[in-house]
């Protein structure tokens, strides 16, 4: 990784490719008529990824602002000097204002009015001002207070424009995608060292976390699930003869960028009910692939992936797939959804499948690159199949 971009600090590659995303954003923003963003964001899982895209960092708990305006380099609103110092640290960014002192139970800290001002200086506190993160992230109250210290801006929901932005990557981001996949391998790979019948899921957990966190890994979920369902905390119980295991490692690298990766394991020979499951969900994930191709739409995928299990005992237990990149993307891989696959967009496929009964259940997952033709590049190098593991202690 010492060749990649690495989110906590400054370099020649980051700085062109921050460039890059304003001159994005600044395009989108022009499309759409929207003199001023304001991007919020906070620490934690699809909260952050909208301001860490315009700015080049994120703070891990506190809710910050930026406020984006065409042509100019971004200005930064933050509760803390600590945030503000990381800040520096992490980017190049020069306007970086402090209003606050991090309090997050009690209404001490007053950013709104701190963001008011950076538009007023910017003579665009009567403009049509986008918010980003409206809906998911921006308190109410902080909503009320932009209303107030704007009463004459037009403000209206605008996290789609940098969300459309985003969802596609520039070939630096997806080098760093291949990054991150590589460490997510190390994951599994650590699992397939250890993983014996009679080794708990603390065990496996353990050496799981030591190997991604040991190469970089930001943010990291694992799990290892004998359950119908993939997403079990780990467990001090010990693997037995017969489980079905899917172990999923969904991670981010030092650069930032989310993939996943998760896989089937049978202890010992398994029932023959779990290992229909499997080859279901091994089958629906290989159909949804082949779909995934400039050109074809996010339903389109979702319908090869179900159609594969139509008229079988099969329920899903969440969305086939989504986009990953700097947090969560678009599109959702659902039968609703009719985005358009374009060069770039890489997209994290996870069927997930239980019987009606709730008691049979199979997980995997990969996370692809949509390319301008043929098939999208899967991320792992490792192969996606059920594997058994005889080994006991």
């Amino acid at each position: 990784m010492s060749n990649g971009i690495l989110t906590s600090h400054r370099s020649d590659a980051k700085s062109k490719l921050q460039a890059s995303r304003l001159a994005a954003v600044w395009e989108a923003m022009n499309d759409e008529g929207y003199d001023a963003l304001i991007v919020a964001g906070r620490g934690l899982l699809t909260q952050y990824g909208y301001l860490e895209y315009v700015v080049g960092f994120c703070p891990l708990v506190r809710l910050t602002y930026a406020v984006v305006v065409p042509g100019h380099q971004p200005v930064l609103v933050t509760p803390t000097s600590s945030d503000a110092w990381y800040t520096r640290m992490a980017t190049e960014l020069t306007d970086i204002r402090i209003a606050g002192q991090g309090d997050v139970i009690s209404k001490q800290d007053n950013l709104p009015a701190a963001v008011a001002q950076v538009l007023v200086d910017y003579k665009l506190d009567r403009g049509s001002i986008g918010m980003v993160g409206l809906k998911h992230i921006v308190p109410v109250g902080d909503f009320e207070d932009f209303n107030a210290a704007l009463p004459d801006a037009k403000i209206s929901d605008a996290t789609s424009v940098v969300g459309r932005a985003k969802a596609v990557k520039f070939a630096e981001e997806q080098a760093e995608v291949l990054r991150s996949c590589a460490i997510a391998d190390a994951g599994m790979r650590a699992f397939e060292e250890r993983a014996a019948i009679g080794v708990t899921g603390w065990e496996l957990w353990g050496d799981m976390q030591r190997a991604v966190r040991s190469r970089g890994a930001r943010e990291v979920l694992i799990m290892v699930s004998n359950d119908p369902f993939f997403n079990a905390p780990p467990r001090d119980e010990p693997l037995q003869q017969g489980d079905m295991v899917c172990v999923y490692t969904e991670i981010t690298g030092p650069n930032g960028f989310w993939v996943e990766k998760a896989s089937l394991y049978e202890m010992g020979a398994t029932s023959d009910a779990k290992r229909e499951m499997a080859e279901l969900c091994l089958a629906s994930h290989a159909a949804a692939a082949e779909r995934l191709v400039a050109g074809s739409a996010a339903s389109e995928v979702a319908a090869a992936l179900e159609g594969t299990v139509a008229g079988r005992d099969v329920e899903f237990g969440i969305w086939h797939g989504h986009g990953v990149g700097v947090d969560h993307d678009t599109p959702v891989i659902t039968k609703t959804d009719s985005t358009e696959l374009v060069p770039g967009m890489t997209i994290a496929m996870h069927p997930n499948f239980t019987n009606r009964a709730q008691t049979v259940g199979a997980s995997i997952a990969d996370t692809y690159i949509v390319q301008e033709q043929g098939p999208a590049v899967r991320g792992s190098q490792l192969d996606q199949q059920l594997t058994r593991i005889e080994r006991t202690v």
